[in-house]
């Protein structure tokens, strides 16, 4: 597992040097919402923005994704929606898109439909080569975007230090864990409607999805007070890496009263305890910060019924769009969330199953709640994902004292040393 480590290091930093070369690709790092198919002359590539939408008192789930797909023999942008869990895929030329090249500003059929961070304007209708059987007419308005803050200035976006490999299969970036929206919606020849909600956006790029994922996304809760705010996000992959390896990899962002609370792998964060019922539609984890200062813990719970509907969306695979994707958008599926501060206690219980308590460490709860009008995705050989993990952290615990953790505990202290050898080395070449 280190050595697995170590050469993600390595790469990560060959990749740095590779992109001082590269000023575009190293300015859509630190901008990872905008378009990044405007130097893509050949080959696969794929990039769709993620709109989620609950509208009216958490009635009803609207899913937006403008994007395009590229191979050396078609290029076409399109626009998906998912509506009462039926989906629609309207095609355009590749030609008809434009966007701007300073901010995320992109347009589809000579700008008729445009997205952004404040705007969600949409007028489709079926053709005889799209997969659609209604027509949407959309003029919305986004404000009061909750932006994930970069964790530092050399790693922005979502993805962090991974946003700087140049030939990952997919990239992510959370643009707004929560926005405010407002305007109004025409499906087919109904009357046209005004409507409010609370709204999502995320985005991938790159020539494929992952073989392998679960992802989910929750900002409405049950019993929250109005004072308060939570929203999370997970998706956990089998990730492809170079000389044909793979890893299991995650990104996990929760915002609780605007403080958030990352678990990453390039963080170095721990899961425990994944267990998957794909047909069940049910998932729970626990994950922890390097210094396991901090545990979230998240289950899905399903009302017992192995028969939900959800959408079927397109997504990338080899080199096309391929209906596959199955979403679930019901009020039949909750997610019970739970984010605990880890305390170490001066005594322990050697009698008590869980191996924390044993250890002497309690949990002091910081937000706990029911998750509604979620999306979750459950794809691919997921107990082979829950394999990986478990083969990759079965061992790591605080009491183990691994290396990684000492160098993230001693950082200060390895660094002054660092510094100090540094300077002492100088005065003695100039003493010379």
């Amino acid at each position: 597992m280190f050595a697995l480590r170590l050469v993600t290091s390595v790469c990560i930093f060959a990749t740095l040097i590779y992109l001082l070369f590269n000023y575009s690709s190293i300015e859509l790092v630190f901008h990872p919402d905008r378009y990044h198919g405007h130097e893509i002359q050949k080959g696969i590539f794929f990039e769709g923005w993620y709109y989620k939408i609950v509208l009216n008192n958490y009635e009803n789930t609207l899913i937006v994704i403008p994007g395009v797909h590229m191979n050396d023999n078609n290029r076409h942008s399109f626009i998906m929606i998912a509506y009462e869990n039926v989906s629609h895929y309207f095609r355009f030329p590749y030609e008809t898109i434009s966007s701007s090249t300073d901010e995320f500003h992109f347009m589809i059929d000579n700008k008729k439909n445009i997205f952004s961070y404040d705007q969600l304007i949409v007028d489709v209708k079926p053709n005889h080569d799209d997969d659609a059987t209604e027509s949407f007419q959309m003029n919305l308005t986004l404000s009061s975007n909750l932006l994930v803050p970069d964790l530092f200035w050399i790693l922005p976006g979502t993805m962090g230090p991974y946003s700087w490999i140049p030939t990952m299969q997919c990239y992510h970036h959370v643009l707004s864990m929560k926005n405010t929206i407002h305007g109004s919606m025409q499906v087919n020849q109904n009357e046209k409607q005004t409507i409010s909600g609370i709204g999502y956006i995320e985005k991938d790029w790159g020539n494929s999805f992952p073989s392998i994922w679960i992802w989910g996304q929750a900002n409405q809760w049950e019993l929250l007070p109005a004072t308060s705010s939570a929203s999370i996000f997970f998706s956990l992959a089998l990730i492809p890496w170079y000389f044909n390896l793979e890893f299991a990899g995650f990104l996990i962002v929760l915002e609780h009263n605007n403080e958030f609370y990352r678990f990453n792998t390039y963080l170095q964060s721990i899961i425990h305890d994944l267990t998957i019922n794909p047909d069940m539609h049910e998932i729970s984890f626990d994950v922890y910060d390097v210094l396991f200062q901090y545990k979230l813990h998240v289950s899905s719970y399903s009302n017992g019924l192995n028969n939900i509907d959800g959408a079927l969306l397109y997504g990338p695979r080899s080199d096309r769009m391929i209906k596959y994707v199955k979403e679930l958008l019901t009020k039949n599926i909750h997610f019970d969330v739970r984010l605990s501060k880890l305390i170490q206690n001066v005594t322990s219980n050697n009698d008590d199953n869980n191996l924390f308590i044993k250890h002497g460490y309690y949990e002091e709860i910081i937000f706990q709640g029911r998750a509604q009008s979620v999306a979750l995705e459950i794809t691919g050989n997921v107990k082979w994902l829950s394999e990986k993990f478990r083969q990759a952290y079965e061992n790591i615990y605080p009491w183990n004292f691994s290396l990684i953790r000492n160098i993230v505990i001693h950082y200060k202290l390895i660094l002054t040393s660092i510094l100090a050898m540094i300077i002492v080395s100088f005065i003695f070449a100039k003493c010379r």
